[in-house]
């Protein structure tokens, strides 16, 4: 079942428990279009260890097959992540900075005083 983003807010804390403690995946979206999934954090860790072992697995027989030295794109090729020369995607995986604020000392001094 997919939760509407609205019911999902109403219902948040049991949804989390729901997940957390029963195991549960409960998944969140718009006009029954599944978007996003609350999980356990039990289960995200096996998730990223089996995504460990894969790329650990995907690695190692990229160095097997080599007959020597191994090109990026072989590299990337094996890891089917390849994308053309010159069309790199990045993908930000940590929020943007934002500029450093000024000091409260200064931020709040009366105007014509130093």
């Amino acid at each position: 079942m997919t939760y509407s983003i609205a019911n999902a807010k109403r219902q948040f804390s049991d949804l989390v428990k729901r997940a957390a403690y029963k195991g549960e995946t409960v998944t969140v979206g718009t006009r029954g279009k599944p978007e996003a999934a609350l999980i356990s954090v039990e289960e995200l860790r096996r998730l990223q260890d089996l995504e460990l072992e894969r790329d650990a697995r995907l690695l190692a027989d990229a160095v097997r097959r080599s007959t020597g030295t191994v090109g990026i794109e072989e590299l990337l090729r094996a890891w089917g992540d390849v994308h053309p020369p010159g069309k790199a995607t990045v993908t930000r995986t940590t929020p943007a900075k934002t500029s450093p604020r000024k000091p409260a000392s200064k931020r709040h001094r009366a105007k014509g005083s130093r």
